[in-house]
């Protein structure tokens, strides 16, 4: 369970997180030189990408921060006593004179014990109630009696211990991209579709059909060939997930951390059909084109013989992005097949791969962030420049709203919640993406 004392210590952590990526900050800002003198300042295309990555992952640690400082204020409310301390008010009444008899003292000598006793405790279902002197119409002890020749006694008082949420947060694709935002319904660009390179070294004088100068009156100027670049117009839906859940106003009203957890759930559930969505969405009317589904991603299935070690695959499927001129950032694959590739030994029993653990339980492989969800099936892998060439637009953040007004949700006095949220999918480098197959152990 999460005391305030865990939450402080993950403040820590995010801070000094923030601190490092701040640091990380300023190093690439000092970075930006002025070439020409005049003002017009100049910064290096690997720099630019890393200055916006680290911004972005700086401003989520900024909002994990908010959020936990949050979360603290909350468990230190619920920590606080919902009434005065009893021990408290008897050491009051015990420095003004006032005696009390103990709990069972005070039940022998009652008039309901009396009465139970002249019937020789065989009163079917009876329940006793008494004052015990101490908060008179305050507080009341009860005693429930079964037939027989003796009482079956329920002293003290019930304990509400709660509902244990889920320990741990699933991995989401969304982790791997850029926090980037939209205020419109509908994304569109260019998607380059071709490249054919032709550039050569061109000769300053030629033969007209290209051949080498003969040094007379026939030859040219060398002309330099055409490069020939294909693009495509494209466009992507800013789609809408939610669900709901029906739960009756006494209910909330009985358990107030009840609300806490179902809003938690539904903020789940979105994130879960998101990563579904950013991964296989048909792209059929308003649905996202997931990147298995994007046209010119790249395909790799991995080698026979590089079937015992998947992290070797992984690293073959880096090669496809970078020769396609991409460095890959991230890579998605189902928690049974990370599972593998953090087992993976060598033949003296040393594991292979080393996990870099870094603010909020970062994962890396060939210095590429991991996700492991079950949103993916099972063998299969996405390796891609996540923030570049894919991109993930928020329209509308994910919300939680309450409403009785709806359908019988008034008279029959239940509350409906809904959880909702408006994303948008872009992919304007389909060759960023390699689709991998493990291959299969023999």
């Amino acid at each position: 369970m999460t005391t305030a004392s865990d939450i402080n210590k993950r403040i820590k952590e995010l801070t000094s997180a923030l601190e490092t990526k701040t640091a990380r900050l300023n190093d690439i800002s000092n970075t930006v030189t002025d070439e020409t003198g005049k003002g017009h300042m100049v910064i290096s295309t690997e720099a630019h990408a890393d200055y916006t990555k680290t911004l972005g992952e700086a401003k989520q640690i900024r909002k994990l921060i908010e959020e936990q400082k949050e979360h603290l204020d909350l468990e230190r409310f619920l920590d606080e006593p919902n009434e005065p301390s009893y021990a408290a008010r008897d050491a009051v009444q015990v420095a003004h004179g006032k005696q009390y008899k103990s709990l069972s003292e005070a039940f022998l000598g009652s008039d309901a014990y009396s009465e139970m006793k002249s019937g020789g405790f065989r009163q079917l279902g009876q329940v006793a109630e008494f004052d015990q002197g101490l908060y008179s119409f305050e507080r009341k002890d009860i005693f429930s009696l079964s037939a027989g020749t003796h009482t079956t006694t329920a002293f003290g008082e019930a304990e509400n211990v709660g509902l244990a949420e889920r320990q741990r947060r699933p991995g989401r694709v969304r982790d791997l991209f850029p926090s980037e935002r939209t205020q419109a319904n509908m994304l569109y660009g260019i998607r380059q579709t071709g490249f054919v390179n032709n550039a050569r070294q061109v000769p300053e004088r030629e033969q007209p059909n290209g051949g080498p100068a003969l040094g007379n009156d026939t030859d040219v100027f060398g002309k330099a060939p055409k490069s020939k670049l294909s693009f495509v117009a494209y466009t992507a839906p800013i789609v809408e997930l939610a669900h709901i859940v029906h739960v009756h106003k006494n209910t909330l009203a009985d358990e107030s951390r009840l609300r806490g957890i179902i809003d938690r759930d539904l903020v789940d559930g979105l994130k879960l059909k998101e990563d579904e969505e950013i991964l296989y969405g048909s792209g059929n009317g308003d649905s996202i084109t997931g990147l298995f589904n994007v046209q010119g991603a790249q395909d790799y299935t991995g080698l026979p013989e590089d079937a015992k070690y998947k992290s070797l695959q992984l690293r073959r499927s880096a090669t496809m992005a970078i020769l396609a001129f991409f460095e890959p950032n991230g890579v998605v694959l189902h928690p049974f097949d990370w599972e593998e590739i953090e087992t993976e030994r060598d033949e003296n029993g040393q594991y292979l791969i080393a996990v870099s653990i870094a603010v909020g339980g970062e994962k890396r492989v060939w210095r590429m962030r991991v996700v492991d969800t079950a949103a993916i099936n099972q063998g299969t892998f996405l390796t891609a420049s996540f923030g570049y060439g894919a991109k993930l637009f928020d329209r509308e953040s994910v919300s939680v709203q309450a409403s009785t007004e709806t359908g019988e949700a008034f008279e029959r006095g239940y509350v409906v919640l809904r959880g909702s949220e408006r994303i948008g999918l872009a992919v304007d480098r389909p060759e960023s993406l390699v689709l991998g197959q493990f291959a299969t152990t023999p």
